[in-house]
């Protein structure tokens, strides 16, 4: 009786075993990672119709001013970013360095800006040209705007 009972749980056990697997098992190619599931034929949506539209078309003068960057990131004694800008346009500089810097054109009075750690802001010259600008205190700081 003993291989009778050990014959009835072997099989018990393989039902179970079978039952588990083909529980987790669905229709082919609806479930599972990277797969869809499509609804029957009864839930499916109705297509509506589609219109397309094209979304307007900037102007060259709102591109451009769209296109000039705003602020100037100064990060390991290097400036990143607003190398053309609108005239008279104000400009947010994030100083990320320990240090104070500064933003002192070159040439002239355009601007002189003292910018510590954190933020400052200075103001685009009105006159179209191009200045280049240096850090006062740190003579390897160089950088360029180009104001039009």
């Amino acid at each position: 009786m003993t291989a009778n009972i050990r014959t009835t749980r072997a099989l018990g056990l393989a039902a179970a075993a079978a039952a588990l697997a083909l529980s987790g098992c669905g229709n082919p190619g609806t479930s599972g990672p990277g797969t869809t599931a499509t609804p029957p034929a009864a839930e499916q949506p109705t297509s509506a119709p589609t219109t397309e539209t094209t979304p307007p078309t900037p102007s060259p003068a709102s591109s451009t001013a769209a296109a000039a960057s705003t602020k100037i990131l100064i990060k390991g004694f290097t400036y990143q970013g607003a190398e053309t800008v609108s005239p008279g346009t104000e400009i947010t500089v994030t100083n990320e360095d320990i240090e104070t810097h500064t933003i002192t054109a070159d040439t002239g009075a355009a601007f002189d800006a003292n910018i510590k750690p954190g933020a400052g802001t200075f103001t685009a010259p009105t006159e179209p040209g191009t200045y280049p600008y240096h850090c006062s205190f740190h003579g390897n700081m160089h950088g360029t705007l180009t104001v039009k």
